[in-house]
């Protein structure tokens, strides 16, 4: 990991394909219910998007992966774009979230919601084991 002056906002657990151990960082498949999620509160455009995925909610990405997604989305009917004229620089182009779209975000809700439950159970029976109660983390 490289030094730098801030901590860092993700841990790493292991390398890709090592048995067992769970991903680094947040996985890119729930990146679409994030970019869903967003595009349901406002209209946004994807530097947007990448700034306040890695800034404001702390999930690594970079703006090649999200734009990738950001054009799943739209084949699959779940956002539209258009190219919006400003007064400074370029169009830049504005995501929106669709009706197909709100219900891809519904479901990903409930599949979330089960998986919530599921690190729940996990977890309660984690610290039952070690009798703790804390969350994992260490402290600096």
């Amino acid at each position: 990991m490289a030094a730098n002056a801030s901590a860092p906002r993700a841990v790493s657990f292991g390398k890709a394909g090592e048995y067992g151990l769970p991903p680094k960082g947040t996985p890119k498949n729930y990146l679409m219910a994030w970019l869903l999620a967003m595009l349901a509160e406002k209209n946004l455009h994807g530097y947007e998007i990448t700034k306040e995925l890695n800034e404001k909610f702390e999930v690594i990405t970079d703006a090649g992966t999200v734009y990738r997604a950001l054009r799943q989305l739209e084949r699959d009917g779940c956002i539209s774009s258009w190219w919006n004229p400003t007064e400074q620089g370029p169009p830049r182009r504005l995501y929106a979230l669709t009706t197909h779209g709100n219900a891809a975000l519904q479901r990903w809700n409930e599949a979330l919601e089960q998986y919530r439950a599921n690190l729940e159970t996990f977890f309660a029976l984690y610290q039952r084991r070690n009798g703790s109660t804390s969350s994992g983390k260490k402290g600096a």
